[in-house]
C-alpha cells in the first residue's frame, strides 16, 4: 500500500475521490432544492448570526478535517515551508527573483505573521503542527470567500437565498479542494476576486480596483480579471467626466454619485499601487527597488514565461497529451499574451458598453477567468480553482439557471481531475513527502483528457449564455418548488428567456 501511495492512486485514494465527487454531486442537489424554495422569499430570518456562524463553524470543521489527513501537493507545500524556514534567519530572503516558484507579495505578508507565530511557538518543528499553520489561512480565505458570496447575494437576491448559497460555499468540497486539500495559494486570489466582484456590484470603484489589485499581487491568476476592472472603471470615469464638463458642479458636489469617478478612479489605481508596492518591499526588496520591474516579475514575466505547457489542468493542451510539457520555440507566447488580452476585454467593452448591466460584467469576468483557464498554455490541475467561486457570485447577480449548469459541470470535473492528479502523484495522503513533477500514470491523464473535453464544451455553452445574457438581457429563472422531484423537474426544464 505504501509502494502504491508513492507511484500511483490505491485504493483509499479511490475512496475519497468518489466520496467527495458524491457529496458534490448531493451539495448541489441541496442547493438547487433550497434556491426553488427561497425564490419568492420576501420575509426576514430569525437568528441570521446564529445560522451564519453554524454555516462558517461547519466549513471550517469540514476543511480542517481534510487539512489535518491530507498535506497536498508536495510543490506548492515547500514553497510554505521554506519560507516559513526562512522567517528564522531572515524574513525578506525568501524571493529569488521567480514568480513561479515564490509566494507572491500579498501572500508572503499573510505567511509573515502565521509563520512567525508557528516559529514562535514552536509549531514548525513538527510535520502537524506546520501543517495546521500553513493551512489555517488559507482556511480562513475560503470562508471570507463565502461571506462575499453571502453579502451579494443578501444586497441583490433575499437574505434565505444569500445563506443558501454561503452554505453551498462552506459546505461542497469542490470550493476548498484549494486551501484544505492541494494547499495552493490561489484561495488567496480567489478571495479578492470575489470581493472585487462584489464591490463592482456596489459601484464602489475605490474597493473594486483595490480588490483588484491585491488579486493581482497574490497569484497569477488575478490578472485574468483586470481587463474587465478596467472597461468597468474607465468606463465610469469617462462618463463621469462628460457629466462635470456638462454640469460644472462646484465645490463637494463633484463627490456626487453621477461625479465621484473622475477622481475615484485615478487616485484608486495610483493608491492600490503604491500600497501594495510598498507593502512588497517587505518580500522583494532585494531585486524590486524598481517599481517598473516588480510589475514586470509579478504580472508580465508570469503571463509569458511559462513553466509547463499544462500540467494536468482542464485545457485544450491536455487533449493532444503534451501536459507538463514545454511549449515549442515556434509557439509565440508573447504574442498569445496580447491576443488575449485584446479578446478579453474587447467582449467585456462590447457587452459592456451595449448593456452597462454590473450584473453582466461579474458574469463575463467569471467567463473571462474560465477562457483564460481552459485556453492559456501554463495552467494546472488547480488552477481552475478561480472560477468557481466568481461564478457563484455571477449568479447571485443574474440568477440565470444555466450559470447552475456551468458550475455543476465545471466543479464536478475539476474535483475529480485535481484530486486524480494528487492520487497519481502519491501525494493524496501524508505518507511520503516526494515532489513529483508530472504524472506518468495512463490512467490519470486519461482522467484529465476525459475531462478537458467535457469542460471545454462547458466553456462553449457558457460562452453562448454569456453572450445570450449579455446581449439580450434575457434569463432563464427558477420557478418556486417545495419538493426534490419538483425542484429538479424545475431546474432541468427547457424554458424560454424571460
Amino acid at each position: 500500500m505504501e509502494i502504491l501511495s508513492v507511484s500511483g492512486a490505491s485504493a483509499s485514494d479511490a475512496a475519497i475521490i468518489a466520496v467527495v465527487a458524491v457529496f458534490s454531486v448531493l451539495c448541489f442537489i441541496g442547493l438547487i432544492v433550497l434556491l426553488c424554495r427561497f425564490v419568492d422569499f420576501s420575509g426576514k430570518v430569525k437568528n441570521t448570526a446564529l445560522i451564519l456562524a453554524s454555516v462558517f463553524v461547519i466549513g471550517f470543521a469540514l476543511r480542517l478535517a481534510f487539512a489535518l489527513t491530507i498535506r497536498g501537493h508536495r510543490g506548492d507545500y515547500t514553497m510554505f515551508t521554506s519560507m516559513i524556514a526562512g522567517l528564522r534567519h531572515n524574513a525578506t530572503s525568501s524571493y529569488k527573483g521567480d514568480a513561479s516558484n515564490s509566494l507572491y507579495p500579498m501572500v508572503y505578508l499573510i505567511y509573515l505573521m502565521f509563520g512567525g507565530m508557528a516559529n514562535a511557538m514552536d509549531l514548525s518543528t513538527f510535520d502537524l503542527g506546520m501543517q495546521f499553520m500553513i493551512k489555517l489561512p488559507l482556511i480562513i480565505a475560503d470562508l471570507l470567500t463565502a461571506f462575499a458570496v453571502y453579502k451579494t447575494a443578501d444586497r441583490y437576491i433575499n437574505r434565505a437565498t444569500a445563506l443558501t448559497l454561503c452554505g453551498f460555499v462552506c459546505v461542497c468540497p469542490i470550493f476548498f479542494i484549494g486551501s484544505a486539500i492541494w494547499c495552493s495559494p490561489i484561495t488567496f486570489t480567489v478571495m479578492f476576486i470575489s470581493f472585487a466582484c462584489y464591490f463592482l456590484a456596489r459601484k464602489n470603484y475605490a474597493a473594486t480596483i483595490s480588490f483588484g489589485m491585491l488579486a493581482a499581487f497574490s497569484g497569477k491568476e488575478g490578472i485574468y480579471i483586470f481587463p474587465a476592472v478596467c472597461v468597468f472603471s474607465v468606463f465610469h470615469l469617462v462618463r463621469a467626466a462628460q457629466s462635470v464638463k456638462n454640469d460644472k458642479p462646484k465645490g463637494m458636489a463633484v463627490l456626487g454619485k453621477d461625479y465621484r469617478a473622475v477622481i475615484t478612479v485615478p487616485v484608486s489605481f495610483v493608491l492600490s499601487f503604491v500600497v501594495v508596492y510598498l507593502l512588497g518591499l517587505v518580500m522583494v526588496h532585494a531585486h524590486s527597488y524598481n517599481p517598473f520591474v516588480y510589475i514586470y516579475e509579478f504580472l508580465l514575466a508570469p503571463m509569458s514565461e511559462w513553466k509547463y505547457f499544462t500540467l494536468n489542468g482542464l485545457s485544450v493542451y491536455s487533449i493532444f497529451n503534451r501536459s507538463g510539457a514545454m511549449a515549442g520555440a515556434r509557439f509565440p507566447s508573447w504574442l498569445f499574451v496580447i491576443l488575449f488580452a485584446l479578446i478579453i476585454a474587447g467582449v467585456t467593452g462590447v457587452v459592456y458598453f451595449t448593456k452597462r448591466n454590473r450584473a453582466t460584467m461579474v458574469l463575463l469576468i467569471a467567463f473571462a477567468l474560465f477562457t483564460m483557464q481552459v485556453y492559456y498554455p501554463d495552467t494546472t490541475a488547480i488552477s481552475m480553482q478561480g472560477v468557481l467561486a466568481v461564478t457563484v457570485v455571477a449568479y447571485a447577480l443574474n440568477r440565470d439557471k444555466r450559470i447552475l449548469y456551468v458550475l455543476f459541470m465545471l466543479g464536478l470535473c475539476f474535483a475529480v481531475n485535481s484530486l486524480s492528479t494528487l492520487a497519481g502523484m502519491g501525494q493524496l495522503n501524508n505518507l511520503k513527502d516526494y515532489a513529483l513533477e508530472d504524472v506518468t500514470s495512463s490512467g490519470v491523464k486519461a482522467v484529465t483528457i476525459i475531462f478537458s473535453v467535457i469542460t471545454i464544451l462547458t466553456h462553449l455553452y457558457f460562452t453562448v449564455v454569456t453572450v445570450n445574457i449579455g446581449m439580450t438581457g434575457q434569463r432563464r429563472m427558477l420557478d418556486s418548488s417545495r419538493t426534490i422531484g419538483g425542484s429538479l423537474s424545475e431546474f432541468f426544464a427547457v424554458k424560454k428567456d424571460k
